[in-house]
């Protein structure tokens, strides 16, 4: 939902040229590798189905808004990386099958994209690649495999961009399944040249995987954390003109956006997302109302990131269930502030003698028992987690009733 996504007929002339360029290039090398007439028409038709099924994929997957980050706006990315990927998997097929460095483009489609489409994507390369190279069945699966590892090691990487223990493994199986297979083909004798290209290639991967991680994380990664940094900021223009506009709202998003933001933090969710959740779930409304504009006119105009769209989306449109657990974090957190808050104004200490985390939880308990989650991804365990947070808050329901 930024401004600088690719319009739709960008997209369109993207996913031609990709179609357009890549299945020719395979058609051309398999000629050059000497493939009869119908091998080629057969391999031309296996190729279209299948990078016409991962760009179908790639749209598909964005209807649903199910892929990661930003990727939706920017099919670019996933086209460019494609193909170079297609490119490789035409041209290593000249070199010994140790060599082959195409697992770094599992990584890159699905961060590119997400799972799915970048497996699909990267099971027609590698296919490509095999057919080429004529590999025996165990070299196509120990690659295509080890792809599917890495791009389910990396596949949604975590605001802290933690990276070691994931790369770690990696590297270390990736170096016993080539270590593994140089020692089988070579039956056990030990020699240093059988060793050079395994060696090249682990230590090319590892770099090229280095660099795809570092340039995710600066056009991804570090870019959403600045925006959220900017539209979470109490000072805000959107959030800081309700402390004077209808103080009401305003504390009732920041009360809500703590209790989302702890619930976030404490049970590995989205702290961001939730928190953002927490202040804009209901002044997103008034918004809309006061400059007759949608939802997703002022999300843009004030560049929220599309998971932070998304949230405000199940919150606010009874058509769209509630399914993240950011969203679920900041619906209940919202029942509790609001409940609390009205019993406060309407000087209910009756009720507030009970305690407000017995109120709290019992509302969340009546929400729950309601149905209404029932459509999200929310698990038993972090509802009983958000209870126990609710249960366990006791100095900030003070500051509240201070208000």
């Amino acid at each position: 939902m930024k401004k600088k996504e690719e319009a739709g007929w960008q997209k369109v002339l993207l996913a031609i040229a990709m179609l357009s360029i890549s299945i020719p290039a395979v058609g051309i090398s398999a000629y050059l590798y000497e493939k009869s007439f119908r091998d080629i028409f057969m391999l031309i038709i296996i190729v279209t189905a299948c990078f016409g099924m991962a760009l179908f994929s790639f749209f598909q997957s964005n209807v649903f808004q199910a892929l990661h980050y930003d990727n939706g706006g920017h099919l670019s990315r996933f086209v460019i990386t494609f193909l170079m990927g297609t490119a490789a998997a035409c041209l290593l097929p000249l070199l010994p099958d140790a060599g082959w460095i195409l697992t770094v483009f599992a990584l890159a489609l699905t961060l590119f994209s997400n799972t799915v489409t970048g497996l699909t994507a990267y099971a027609g390369l590698m296919c490509v690649c095999a057919y080429f190279a004529a590999a025996d069945v165990l070299t196509f699966l120990m690659y295509f495999l080890t792809g599917v590892l890495f791009a389910v090691f990396f596949e949604r990487l975590d605001n802290d961009y933690r990276t070691g223990a994931p790369m770690s493994a990696a590297v270390i199986i990736y170096v016993t399944e080539i270590a593994a297979k140089v020692v089988f083909q070579n039956h056990g004798a030990m020699t240093a040249d059988a060793f050079v290209m395994p060696v090249m290639n682990v230590f090319i991967t590892f770099i090229l995987m280095l660099v795809i991680l570092r340039f995710y994380c600066a056009v991804v990664i570090d870019k959403e954390k600045g925006g959220y940094l900017r539209i979470n900021d109490q000072e805000y223009g959107l959030l800081a003109k309700y402390k004077e506009e209808d103080k009401q709202t305003y504390y009732n998003a920041i009360h809500t956006a703590y209790f989302a933001e702890k619930t976030a933090r404490l049970l590995h969710m989205d702290v961001d997302v939730a928190k953002n959740g927490g202040y804009y779930h209901r002044i997103i409304v008034l918004e809309c109302k006061k400059q007759n504009k949608t939802l997703e006119e002022i999300c843009r105009e004030n560049k929220f990131p599309p998971e932070a769209i998304r949230l405000l989306q199940e919150y606010n449109y009874q058509s769209q269930p509630m399914k993240m657990r950011e969203t679920v974090a900041v619906y209940l957190a919202d029942c509790a502030v609001s409940s609390i808050m009205y019993l406060i104004e309407k000087g209910e200490e009756r009720s507030l003698s009970k305690g407000c985390d017995k109120i709290a939880t019992a509302i969340i308990r009546r929400k729950i028992e309601s149905g209404i989650l029932d459509q999200s991804e929310i698990s038993l365990a972090d509802l009983g987690g958000i209870e126990k947070i609710y249960t366990g808050e006791k100095l900030y329901y003070d500051f509240l009733r201070r208000e």
